[in-house]
């Protein structure tokens, strides 16, 4: 059994499920939202792709889960406070559990309303036990909303303590996880 305790810095494992998340979570966060608004001509594939990415994201983020249960990840530096320690801990846990849990609605939504994924255009992706049920699509599509909205604010508290952690704090914990 790892002990983050003797854990000195990220794997490069650790770091690309990290960026790769990011990316795509960001990407998907500034994009999102206009998705309604294109042009007909391209819904069906923006969905695809929105549902592919989205359902890229579950797996990465199950398989970020199962790297750092197996290799670890550095603790905060002793001059952080505790009660930053538990604020920091929180936010990478609410965006871990939200990450797992937003594209699991999408998911459902999609099935639920007859529009099973199909990854990247490749193969179907249906959801066993899911019927198709309008009042089951329109719940998760509100949830999905909603926890993408909970998501901006987290992204942004993880993104505004990593920047405090370079520029006012001045050591390197956001280092860490670029080098």
């Amino acid at each position: 059994m790892r002990q983050d305790s003797l854990v000195t810095k990220y794997s490069s494992g650790s770091k690309w499920l990290h960026w790769m998340v990011a990316i795509i979570v960001l990407s998907m966060l500034c994009g999102s939202f206009f998705l309604d608004s294109l042009p007909e001509s391209m819904k069906g594939n923006a969905y695809m792709l929105h549902k592919s990415f989205g359902l890229t994201v579950l797996f990465l983020m199950l398989m970020r889960i199962f790297w750092i249960s197996r290799v670890g990840r550095p603790p905060l530096p002793d001059s952080v406070a505790t009660w930053e320690k538990w604020l920091s801990r929180l936010v990478q846990y609410c965006l871990y559990v939200l990450l797992l849990v937003m594209p699991l609605c999408g998911w459902i939504m999609s099935v639920s309303a007859n529009r099973t994924p199909v990854y990247f255009g490749l193969f179907s992706m249906p959801l066993a036990g899911i019927p198709v049920d309008e009042a089951l699509s329109k719940f998760m599509n509100q949830a999905h909303v909603t926890i993408a909205w909970i998501l901006v604010g987290l992204v942004s508290l993880h993104i505004v303590g990593a920047l405090k952690h370079y520029f006012f704090d001045k050591d390197n914990v956001l280092q860490r996880m670029l080098r």
